[in-house]
């Protein structure tokens, strides 16, 4: 899944093209899925599907016939919508395009996350974002929290750390090249999802994104 600070920066950057009347509640669902509380509830709040022989991807197509008339209504649904779509680009930008194979265990997850550790100050001072979200008052009597028990404030706190990175080292799995090329090349892409789905209509399907579970 993509690191949260991209997220946040795609969040941002859709809300400048006028597609978004709620920046607060964009934001916060452009970066909800992953404040999962458990970790088993990860595949849930992703819409996993695994249906597809030796491939998975993450089911916006779904998360949109289940919540079309929120994410016409609510930005905090059209953010999540598009955090689904931003996983599946992400996932087929690192791993079909950029041969970055799957984590195979607890290791390769912890090398992964350190790397977006690494890239996070890079994110923040080279795109210019800051962080100011807060949890909404009777957020946990959303609709949304159906999905799963989300931990949103804790997890607002932690991500807040991402904006203050101080680490050093060296990444081993993505570097600050390729997460500008990955923003270069979907971005774009994204920002013609979220203007579509702003029209009524849609141009991506899920199952395009899926990728390799054998790699």
């Amino acid at each position: 899944m993509a690191q949260r600070t991209i997220h946040y920066l795609f969040g941002e950057r859709l809300c400048e093209k006028g597609f978004v009347k709620d920046r607060g509640r964009f934001l916060l669902g452009s970066i909800l899925p992953d404040a999962y509380t458990r970790r088993e509830e990860r595949l849930i709040a992703h819409f996993q599907n695994d249906s597809l022989k030796d491939r998975r991807y993450f089911d916006f197509d779904r998360f949109y016939e289940e919540y079309e008339k929120e994410i016409r209504e609510d930005d905090l649904y059209f953010g999540y919508y598009m955090h689904l779509v931003e996983d599946d680009f992400y996932r087929e930008f690192f791993h079909t395009k950029e041969k970055i194979p799957r984590m195979r265990n607890e290791e390769d997850e912890n090398r992964l996350h350190d790397d977006y550790h690494l890239l996070n100050a890079h994110i923040v001072e080279k795109y210019g974002i800051s962080f100011d979200l807060c949890v909404p008052e009777g957020f946990e009597e959303e609709k949304i929290c159906r999905i799963v028990s989300f931990d949103i404030e804790g997890f607002l706190k932690e991500m807040e750390g991402d904006f203050h990175e101080t680490v050093k080292g060296k990444t081993v799995f993505i570097h600050e090249e390729m997460a500008d090329r990955f923003i270069e090349d979907y971005l774009p892409l994204t920002v013609r999802e979220a203007e579509a789905v702003y029209r009524g209509k849609r141009l991506c399907k899920a199952s395009d994104y899926a990728w390799s579970t054998l790699k």
